[in-house]
Formats: C-alpha cells, sequence, structure tokens
C-alpha cells in the first residue's frame, strides 16, 4: 500500500521553502533566521482543502513548486535546474486522479536540503552587474594609494536580503606596464595575477585563489572600524608591497571599503612604480528572469545600492 504524505509533512517542506524565498525575518544575529530570506513574495495559499484538513489543496502544492523553481532557477541558473511537470491531481472530485508519490515529495525534501546549502549563491545568469567608476593613480607614485567608497541600502532588511541572495561587492585592480623596471614588473604581476575579489555574505573570496582570502571576512562580520578582507603580497625583495581591501559598517545600511596600493620605503634608493595603479569595483545584484508555467517570471528581485566615492587614487 503506498505512503500517504501528510499535510504536516507538507508544511514542513513548505515552511523550509518559504524561508529560503520570503522576506528576511531579522536583522542582528541572535538566532540562524537572518542567514535566510531573499526578500521575495512567497504568495498565499490554502495549505489544505477545506473541510478536509489531511488533503492538501492543488493550489497550494503548485505555489509550492513554483517557489521551489525560483529558488534553484535563482541558484544555478535555467539550463542546469530541469523541472518536471507539476504532480496535480483533482483526487476530491475524480478519485482515479493522478496522486503525488512519496517518492516525489522525499525528492523535493532532499532538494530543499540542497537549496539550504546553496542558499548564498546567485548563478551569474541570475544577476545584473553594475561597473562602478574606475579609479587611477599618477603615472609616477610610491606610497600609499587609497580609492574609498560607500554602499548604501534603503534599509537594513534590503542589506541582508541583498547579500542573503548572493549579492557582491566586486574588486579587481590591474596595471598595464611594458617597460623593464623591475618594480613596476612586480606590481603588475601580482595585481594582474588576482583577478576579481568577491565581497559577499560571509567571505572575501578571490576565485583565483591568489593572495590571503578571508572566510570570515563579510557582510555578516563587520564592525565600526577597517578590517582586512584580503590581500596579496609582491614577490622576493618586493614582498613588502601590498594590495588590500578593507572593510568596515558605517551603519547598518550603509558599508565603506578601502582599496590600498601600498609601496612603502624600503629600497636604497627607493625607486617609483612608473605606471598606473588601477582600482575597479563593481555591484553584483540579483535579479532574474526563468520562463514558469509558460510565464516570463521574477525569480529573485534586490534593489541596486547607491555608491558614492570618498575618495581617488
Amino acid at each position: 500500500m503506498p505512503n500517504k504524505v501528510l499535510a504536516s509533512r507538507f508544511n514542513t517542506l513548505k515552511g523550509r521553502v518559504d524561508r529560503l524565498l520570503g522576506p528576511c525575518l531579522e536583522t542582528n544575529t541572535s538566532t540562524t533566521n537572518y542567514t535566510f530570506g531573499y526578500g521575495e513574495n512567497t504568495g498565499l495559499g490554502t495549505n489544505v482543502i477545506p473541510g478536509s484538513p489531511n488533503k492538501i489543496a492543488a493550489s497550494s502544492y503548485k505555489l509550492l513548486y513554483i517557489n521551489i523553481q525560483k529558488i534553484r532557477y535563482h541558484q544555478v541558473g535555467t539550463a542546469a535546474f530541469t523541472a518536471e511537470a507539476y504532480r496535480v491531481g483533482d483526487f476530491v472530485n475524480n478519485s482515479s486522479a493522478d496522486k503525488v508519490e512519496e517518492a516525489y515529495i522525499s525528492g523535493l525534501e532532499t532538494l530543499a536540503t540542497n537549496m539550504e546549502s546553496d542558499k548564498f549563491i546567485c548563478h551569474p545568469t541570475q544577476g545584473q552587474l553594475a561597473v562602478l567608476p574606475t579609479s587611477t593613480s599618477a603615472p609616477t607614485w610610491n606610497g600609499a594609494l587609497t580609492h574609498i567608497f560607500t554602499v548604501t541600502f534603503t534599509s537594513a532588511q534590503e542589506r541582508r536580503e541583498f547579500f542573503n541572495a548572493g549579492g557582491q561587492v566586486r574588486f579587481e585592480p590591474s596595471m598595464t606596464y611594458f617597460g623593464g623596471q623591475a618594480k613596476t614588473l612586480d606590481w603588475a604581476a601580482m595585481l594582474n595575477a588576482i583577478g576579481p575579489v568577491n565581497f559577499g555574505c560571509q567571505s572575501t573570496i578571490a576565485p583565483s585563489g591568489v593572495g590571503q582570502s578571508y572566510g570570515g571576512v563579510g557582510h555578516d562580520y563587520m564592525n565600526s572600524s577597517y578590517r582586512r578582507a584580503y590581500y596579496n603580497s609582491g614577490g622576493g625583495v618586493y614582498n613588502p608591497n601590498e594590495y588590500t581591501i578593507y572593510a568596515m559598517e558605517l551603519s547598518s545600511t550603509v558599508l565603506q571599503f578601502k582599496v590600498e596600493f601600498n609601496d612603502p620605503s624600503y629600497g636604497q634608493p627607493d625607486e617609483s612604480v612608473v605606471s598606473r595603479a588601477v582600482s575597479n569595483a563593481s555591484i553584483f545584484t540579483p535579479i532574474g528572469f526563468a520562463q514558469i508555467d509558460g510565464t516570463t517570471t521574477i525569480t529573485v528581485q534586490r534593489s541596486v545600492p547607491n555608491f558614492s566615492l570618498i575618495s581617488n587614487l
């Protein structure tokens, strides 16, 4: 005899999905609720059929699966997740209608576990990149150069939901040099090897693996003074040269970042760097769409935060 899928089991699954897709319930760190919530409307639906408290309404099941699609498309993209046909049968009015099998619900529960593990991921096709104005140094320089800017959200909850949904502030330094001066060649090699550095919900990571990333420095771990989020150093005798990203929290809605190119005085003589240092930054915002139930549908959409320049290189 087939196993019955209890209404309580359905409601537990629905609660897990709603917790991921819906509004963030907290903006502080007193419980784990603050790490859940993309900020989307999960929709309304009657979980059970009126007068039949142990039977799930077909409309509620369909809404649950649509929300699962939104989350998974947001996380892995539309090409990596293939939605199955809705398993909905009007069993109340048609006793021979297809039933939703227990194994199918079990599969959705496993998928929910995977979605929870991937909760901070936004697939590149499900977001938009806003490139910020480039900061460029003078053609000859030494000492410390700083590029400082703020990123402002409309509310503490919007900030939380932006990062929960995989939003990032991204950094990428560069230098172009075709001469033969050893120090400048080392600076160019050091900067160009880094690639993008992504400041996210709970980490600041260079996907290239170059330099020192910090898994414990991200949106969740800010305070009112700068924390070093990433750095990379020069090679050999140029090891004191360093590219560093610092992050701090000015308020519950404002983050400030400082990008530093530091060429300290240590040589005799201490030659200058003879090429421009370039500091690129951008904001990756979750804004995605997918075809769901025959309609182009928003998967997850957060607001693009405001950028304000404090200091150029």
